[in-house]
């Protein structure tokens, strides 16, 4: 759909457009393809070490297979006993799809992000990146999940972790009526629905970021909307809902850390999520950009 040919307008749009193409060539799963996940690893750590950060390697094994959280740092990091945040994305696919929108949009994303603060005038020295491994089926939710390994040695290493923000399924977005689904299992919270017409949001049209949180996040929440939201090509919606545990937030939930998850919502709006079509071509790599801008920004105005 936005697939970008040589000499097009907007770097940025390309280089998201690359970095998707060449981590979707193939699927990344201990299942199907476990040499896949570990070529994407090497990919990743690659271009964060030619941003300029320290790269570092949370090896686990599962099943008698070597698997790598990358976590990426400033070379002259606060370090851990300081004040800081993670922002983090899963890169691994779910078996039998290439997994584009998830999720590898959002591990663009984070390396772009990653790749444009560390060339700022007066880059932050408190951020950790952390592309994380196992996150989708059958690990999600188990001791094998990538952010449950990251998670829980930050509570054992007793982190100064002020927060964690969650990329998740980033990269789909449509204004065909009907597109979006909304959560029934819980329901949305009392003044969703007030809100999203305030921000000019058709609830049933699948053309806007979410924001979740706990109510242990809230502030994180509201901080981080009202600096990542303005100027955005499209609306977002911030919402406290603790029943959402769809993505890598959730194990900084469970060590009690606060955290968010930004998200084009994914199974509630994307017809390709979980299934082979989730390629490359279905990608808005002009709305890829504009989050990346703003990710960019808000990250910049809320320090600890």
């Amino acid at each position: 759909m936005n697939k970008l040919p040589p000499g097009s307008p907007g770097d940025l749009q390309r280089r998201l457009f690359q970095i998707s193409e060449t981590l979707s060539l193939e699927e990344r799963n201990l299942r199907n393809n476990p040499s896949g996940l570990s070529r994407a690893a090497d990919l990743i750590e690659e271009f964060f070490s030619r941003s300029g950060f320290s790269v570092s390697r949370q090896t686990f094994q599962v099943d008698r297979f070597d698997c790598h959280n990358l976590e990426a740092v400033p070379r002259d990091f606060c370090g851990l006993k300081e004040p800081h945040w993670i922002l983090g994305a899963h890169y691994d696919s779910s078996p039998g799809t290439f997994g584009a929108d998830d999720n590898i949009s959002a591990v663009a994303i984070l390396l772009e992000t990653a790749r444009l603060l560390a060339q700022s005038p007066n880059p932050p020295r408190n951020i950790r990146f952390v592309a994380y491994t196992n996150e989708e089926p059958p690990h999600f939710m188990n001791e094998s999940m990538g952010s449950r390994v990251h998670a829980t040695s930050c509570r054992k290493n007793g982190d100064n972790l002020q927060g964690m923000i969650c990329l998740e399924s980033l990269g789909y977005f449509t204004d065909k009526p009907g597109s979006q689904e909304l959560p029934t299992l819980y329901g949305m919270p009392e003044n969703a629905e007030d809100l999203m017409r305030s921000r000019g949001i058709i609830p049933t049209t699948g053309n806007y970021i979410a924001i979740v949180g706990d109510k242990s996040s809230n502030a994180l929440l509201t901080r981080f909307d009202a600096a990542f939201s303005p100027g955005l090509s499209m609306p977002a919606l911030p919402v406290v809902m603790p029943e959402m545990r769809f993505s890598d937030h959730l194990c900084y939930w469970d060590e009690g850390f606060p955290a968010l998850m930004l998200t084009d919502t994914a199974l509630f709006r994307n017809p390709n999520y979980h299934k082979h079509t989730d390629t490359v071509d279905t990608l808005d790599f002009k709305a890829m950009a504009s989050i990346t801008e703003n990710l960019l920004s808000a990250i910049q105005k809320i320090p600890v």
